[in-house]
């Protein structure tokens, strides 16, 4: 079955950027689904909180929840697990591996995507090879682990053209900061130029430890997450 999603993120049982996630939900729908999302807002609100306290979740820490709508008009709200109180680059740093795809429909988030992403992540399990990062045939980066890729250069900071809520804040963040910032390619080759390849997503940014043989830094990645931090904060 076809449907669209959407990760948000919550404060307790209320969703935060509540309007730019259910503007993406909406234009998703109208993209993919070829119609309007038409679950009014206060009932999306109500089904996240319903569905969380349901679920025995915290009213007073940072929770998340999974929101799915299909070509029926059906709406599937299931609680996500966060692992940090406030926006963080994650205690992990994995390896990567490429993987050629091509389309909007892999790259957004539609169940095209998440089936991809399941057969990525059974091929990671099974080959300990890391998180993978697509690729187009023109050697253009378009996503690690389906969510947007940024590449921390000397001189310049490159955000891949997948997009999201969690990916938007970054940018702003990196502006804020006075660093030259652009949504234009990042190639394959470039990577080698990069002191950091991160990507970011409801779960907060993970620096990648290598790509190839070129080994990467963390230090821009840790400021980032706390300038998100610091202006989400409660």
């Amino acid at each position: 079955m076809a449907y669209i999603y959407e990760y948000i993120r919550t404060e307790g049982f209320e969703p935060m950027h509540f309007e730019e996630h259910y503007a993406r939900l909406d234009a998703l729908a109208r993209k993919h689904l070829f119609m309007p999302f038409s679950v009014e807002r206060d009932k999306l609100r109500k089904v996240i909180g319903e569905t969380l306290h349901s679920n025995h979740f915290s009213a007073e820490k940072r929770n998340a929840v999974y929101v799915q709508y299909d070509h029926d008009g059906e709406l599937d709200v299931v609680c996500a697990t966060i692992l940090y109180d406030e926006f963080s680059l994650r205690a992990m740093r994995p390896s990567t591996f490429v993987c050629r795809i091509s389309g909007e429909l892999l790259t957004e988030n539609t169940s095209a995507k998440r089936a991809l992403l399941d057969l990525n992540h059974t091929t990671s399990l099974a080959t300990d090879h890391g998180v993978p990062l697509w690729a187009n045939e023109q050697g253009e980066v378009l996503a690690i682990d389906g969510t947007t890729a940024i590449a921390i250069f000397e001189d310049e900071v490159r955000f891949s053209q997948t997009e999201s809520v969690e990916a938007e804040l970054a940018y702003e963040v990196i502006k804020s900061m006075g660093r030259k910032v652009s949504k234009e390619p990042i190639l394959l080759t470039d990577i080698a130029k990069a002191k950091e390849l991160l990507y970011i997503d409801y779960r907060g940014i993970v620096a990648l430890k290598a790509f190839d043989s070129h080994y990467l830094m963390d230090l821009v990645a840790s400021k980032i997450a706390e300038k998100i931090a610091e202006r989400e904060v409660r």
